[in-house]
């Protein structure tokens, strides 16, 4: 008797998993994921300790991807991508030119590069410990891959805003390549 009701609650098993599987994978490829940051590129907002303890893991916009990318995506935006040089690699950077805008690359102040259309320039907040758009250029928005909302561990950390370009990138920017950001 045992084993007829152990049955059925063996096959309701087998097909919630069966359902859910799909849904979940559909979910965290396509809508929302969990993504653990490493590094020091975009310090102070993400891993801002430096004794490596902890790593941020942040919630992920996944519906960035593709055609939809240059309507959701802003200056500011915390946004992982593939590595233009190597495709192995998934960085974490943070856009800050969109496509038509003019930008003064690092280290470089009497040269500009203009973003052009379908691309974006990225940047670490950390520039020394940052490999970016000043050493590669600007990146296609077919190679992001997901856009940083918010830290939710460690628990201290839960909630931050990772948006917002910081002012002292905003005075390297000319909005479609006129008007310095800094001055808008």
């Amino acid at each position: 008797m045992s084993s007829g009701a152990a049955r059925p609650l063996w096959r309701k098993a087998v097909l919630a998993v069966a359902v859910a599987a799909p849904i979940a994978i559909f979910v965290t490829d396509n809508i929302m994921s969990l993504q653990m940051i490493s590094g020091r590129s975009m310090q102070p907002a993400l891993n801002p300790d430096s004794n490596r303890l902890w790593k941020d893991v942040v919630l992920m916009d996944r519906m960035v991807q593709g055609e939809m990318a240059p309507r959701r995506l802003q200056r500011g935006d915390v946004v992982t991508l593939v590595s233009p040089s190597d495709p192995d690699l998934l960085l974490v950077k943070r856009i800050v030119a969109m496509p038509h805008d003019c930008v003064v690359p690092l280290g470089k102040p009497n040269s500009f590069v203009r973003v052009p259309k379908g691309h974006c320039w990225v940047e670490g907040d950390e520039s020394f410990h940052s490999g970016d758009s000043s050493s590669f250029g600007p990146v296609s928005l077919a190679l992001i891959r997901g856009r940083a909302l918010t830290p939710v561990w460690p628990p201290s950390r839960f909630g931050a805003s990772l948006a917002g370009l910081p002012e002292w990138k905003k005075s390297r920017v000319y909005a479609n390549g006129s008007h310095r950001l800094s001055e808008l």
